[in-house]
């Protein structure tokens, strides 16, 4: 780790030499099993008889074995008594969450989400003609107190959030505010959209919220945080399955949503054959070594890390203005998000933090690049 930290002190002009690191997208890093594993996975698909056929069509929600895979996967986070027949295989998160916002809030409805969430979930609240309203965040994620207010106030007919390893804060909701919210939405009949796409990482969490409260919770889990970020999956649980089949049956000929089919057959088979299990594993084990980086190269900053999570939440110094942050280190080719990127009423006023991906580089020594880069900025402002 010594020589970890010597790049701490990186200056400007070496740093201008190197080719961009981008710590502002939430990628996963890619173990060296991964391309071995792909390769073996498509030589098994080459083989079979029917792989032709395979893409003549493309299957809304999903094959049943598409859908048996699911709930392989989801069994680490889900009871198994919820995955039976309510669960649709969707052409990734975004496509699975445009579906949401349209059967459950419609048109003009209010949309309540964390003040700070999924950075493009203002862009997908417009294509879906919904308002979103901010509910303010305390150190474990929603602050219940706010919730109960925009529901008093403004009725919202559901709530978006993100209680596991929350993006970008990295806080993980504890289970006595995971049940104040439900008591909540409950009481004023706000359905529940849970997006956890770092679940996966983290099956040590408390239950999700869809375990909780099943009937009134639509569970989003993609895996492009805990596989591979090309592969544009993500599986939707419902509260029941007539209600899971309303949503599909809605759009059953609008095809945006369907899973590619050669996507979902080689995850369907990285499942089966525990492929998948294995790759998970290795990237939270590499998250681990990267989160200790942060912790050595960025000690005595206001640093929150959750253990295997491919992002981290910085509180910047008084002096050092985000902007100004993001800004300088562009010009040295280093990328990183302020939180008015997560913000869904931008018109507010934002906390003074940057989130940190530390997953998205493929070779560590970037990562050690950049955030010696950002240590010596955070420095430089104390």
């Amino acid at each position: 780790m010594d020589a970890v930290l010597s790049h701490a002190n990186a200056t400007p002009e070496s740093l201008a030499s190197w080719q961009a690191i981008d710590l502002s997208r939430s990628i996963p890093p890619q173990p060296s099993l991964f391309t071995p594993m792909l390769q073996e996975s498509l030589e098994r698909l080459a083989c079979r008889r029917d792989i032709g056929l395979l893409l003549r069509n493309s299957t809304a929600g999903g094959t049943a074995g598409d859908r048996s895979a699911a709930r392989l996967w989801l069994r680490s986070r889900l009871p198994l008594d919820m995955l039976d027949e309510r669960v649709l295989v969707c052409n990734g998160t975004q496509a699975a969450l445009l579906l949401l916002f349209e059967a459950l809030v419609g048109q003009g409805g209010l949309l309540a989400a964390e003040a700070l969430s999924y950075g493009v979930l203002s862009q997908l609240a417009a294509r879906a003609h919904i308002r979103v309203c901010g509910v303010e965040l305390d150190d474990h994620g929603i602050d219940p107190s706010s919730f109960e207010a925009v529901c008093r106030r403004h009725r919202p007919k559901a709530l978006y959030c993100n209680p596991t390893v929350h993006n970008p804060t990295a806080s993980i909701m504890p289970e006595d505010h995971r049940q104040a919210i439900v008591d909540i939405a409950r009481h004023y009949g706000v359905a529940i959209i849970e997006d956890e796409p770092l679940g996966c990482l983290h099956p040590e969490a408390p239950a999700p919220i869809a375990a909780m409260a099943p009937d009134i919770t639509w569970y989003v889990a993609g895996v492009t945080k805990g596989l591979a970020h090309g592969f544009r999956i993500a599986y939707l649980v419902g509260p029941s399955e007539r209600e899971i089949q309303e949503i599909a049956s809605a759009v059953g000929r609008l095809s945006y949503w369907f899973p590619s089919a050669l996507s979902a057959a080689v995850l369907r088979d990285w499942i089966e054959s525990g492929s998948a299990d294995q790759i998970r594993t290795a990237i939270s084990e590499e998250a681990k070594i990267r989160q200790k980086m942060a912790s050595d190269i960025l000690v005595g900053l206001d640093l929150t890390l959750r253990e295997g999570a491919l992002h981290g939440w910085l509180m910047l110094p008084q002096k050092l203005d985000r902007r100004e942050l993001v800004q300088k280190l562009a010009q040295n080719n280093v990328f990183i998000r302020q939180s008015d990127a997560f913000a869904v009423e931008p018109h507010r006023r934002q906390v003074n933090a940057v989130r940190i991906s530390l997953s998205s580089p493929l070779d560590r020594q970037d990562v050690v690049r950049g955030l010696g880069a950002i240590a010596k900025e955070c420095q430089a402002s104390m």
